[in-house]
């Protein structure tokens, strides 16, 4: 099998962390444990090299009659768990075809290491392939990032539709200035008709999917501009130190989860605090966060807004996006704006920001 490395941001990332030497990383930190309420940190070392992602690459519109994949990197699927998401598309026009290793089975996997990676590259590389459809969620899709070559992205940029694990994939295309698509897969496709009716309109008219929700005591008012990047947080918590590390510069970070325990968010908001990342953002967005435990914690509404409470930015708090039923389509590596106030919680899309190829 052949290994590729196609990420730009990785040469600058890699030089970061080789000058970080010891006594950089001591300079830098003075923590006092016995005042440590009153001690302000500062994680500039870590990403002081790291620039803002500038461009903003968006796959044309589709129409009936185009090709569009089915690829699966993370947990292995079933043809029953996906056959109703691929009628709908079809009934869209769309022309399905199916990754090499969609039937495969490897443990929790669809196939080995090898044969995900050949089966995702292989279409990556199909030029006649205007989409790249998820299957599901769960765990695997970080393992492919370092052999998978996107250069072909570049001549013939398709969109990647899916969320959850598939953050690993978004994180490493929006780093490099790709839009996509945070939304539906094929495994419960058509759970929300709402959520499905969005994302057509994103990829057939060219719908920006504006999102508004009525203000809560959990948002936080002002206005922010700034490229929409994040996912799912385990996923950003995951990466973060990596080659693939999210590029959270001048961005609008949006957050999601599911089965996590209170404190586990807690260690996941406190890693984006302490890398820097929360203190480069403009602005948060806050999906669905499900199905947890509290035990002994603070609510995961105080728990966020400790981290981002004093940080001077617009909370956008509680958009109907994630593992919930409804799963709004949200355009990743697009800049948008967002506005709260006292009645209104607004996400818009900024014309023109798009670069149509």
């Amino acid at each position: 099998m052949r290994r590729f490395l196609y990420i730009p941001a990785i040469i600058a990332a890699a030089s970061a962390m080789m000058s970080c030497h010891k006594e950089n990383i001591i300079n830098e930190v003075h923590v006092d444990t016995t005042i440590v309420n009153h001690t302000e940190y500062h994680a500039q070392f870590v990403i002081a090299d790291q620039q803002p992602v500038t461009q903003s690459i968006s796959p044309i519109t589709l129409r009936p009659g185009d090709k569009v994949a089915v690829c699966a990197a993370s947990n292995a699927v079933t043809e029953a768990e996906i056959n109703d998401g691929i009628r709908t598309l079809e009934s869209w026009g769309l022309k399905v075809i199916k990754a090499d290793n969609l039937a495969d089975a490897d443990g929790r996997y669809p196939g080995t290491l090898d044969q995900r990676v050949k089966g995702m590259q292989a279409i990556v590389d199909n030029q006649e392939v205007r989409a790249i459809f998820m299957a599901r969620g769960g765990y695997g899709s970080a393992q492919i990032l370092p052999y998978i070559n996107w250069k072909a992205m570049e001549e013939s940029p398709k969109w990647l539709i899916g969320y959850s694990d598939v953050t690993a994939l978004h994180i490493a295309l929006n780093n490099m200035g790709f839009q996509t698509i945070h939304g539906p897969m094929m495994v419960g496709f058509n759970k929300d008709s709402q959520s499905i009716s969005s994302l057509r309109d994103i990829l057939f008219d060219n719908g920006k999917a504006d999102m508004e929700i009525p203000a809560n005591s959990n948002c936080i008012a002002g206005q922010a501009s700034g490229r929409l990047v994040g996912g799912n947080l385990s996923l950003i918590y995951a990466m973060n130190g990596t080659a693939f590390d999210l590029n959270t510069k001048d961005a609008i970070l949006f957050i999601e989860d599911t089965g996590e325990a209170n404190y586990s968010v807690d260690r996941m908001m406190l890693s984006l605090k302490q890398s820097g990342k929360l203190d480069q953002i403009k602005g948060l967005i806050v999906g669905d966060i499900i199905g947890g435990s509290q035990g002994m914690d603070l609510p995961v509404n105080e728990i966020i807004h400790k981290y981002v409470g004093n940080l001077g930015i617009p909370v956008v708090y509680g958009i109907p996006s994630g593992h919930s039923n409804r799963n709004m389509p949200l355009i990743l590596g697009s800049r948008v704006s967002i506005s709260v106030d006292g009645h209104t919680a607004k996400i818009q899309y900024q014309n023109g920001a798009a670069i149509a190829k």
